[in-house]
């Protein structure tokens, strides 16, 4: 678990997924807007959302430990993190498509290959709707 600790008094996104590439490059495109905190896996991602409540939290779908969607309804049903934005990172699958994941309730929906501009444009959609 990667944690940025740093408080610019910016809002704060935290970065879920197992492959350490996909983080940095999230990391890289968010860094100077927000404040970036960082899980490897579901479960370490649950964990530090309860611990920080971040404004918005990015996630990949297919993760060991706990997978993306496990992660979704475990944030959903705490009263604490269930407003958070939840915007699932996947590249798609026969059996997960866009309109699946925003059907369980995600908020949005990233596809890799990442888009630096595609990941901020639905960072700041979501924190305008928060």
């Amino acid at each position: 678990m990667i944690e940025r600790t740093e408080n610019k008094g910016q809002k704060t996104v935290l970065l879920i997924d197992d492959n350490h590439d996909t983080l940095d490059m999230l990391e890289m495109f968010l860094y100077d807007e927000f404040e970036i905190l960082t899980a490897l896996n579901g479960f370490e991602g649950l964990t530090m959302a309860k611990e920080h409540l971040p404004d918005c939290i990015l996630a990949d779908i297919m993760m060991p430990v706990m997978d993306g969607i496990k992660l979704f309804n475990c944030l959903k049903k705490d009263k604490a993190t269930a407003s958070i934005p939840i915007v699932a990172v996947t590249s798609f699958s026969r059996r997960i498509t866009s309109k699946s994941l925003l059907n369980m309730g995600f908020n949005g929906v990233v596809s890799k290959p990442l888009e630096r501009q595609v990941v901020l444009d639905t960072v700041y959609t979501m924190l305008a709707k928060r």
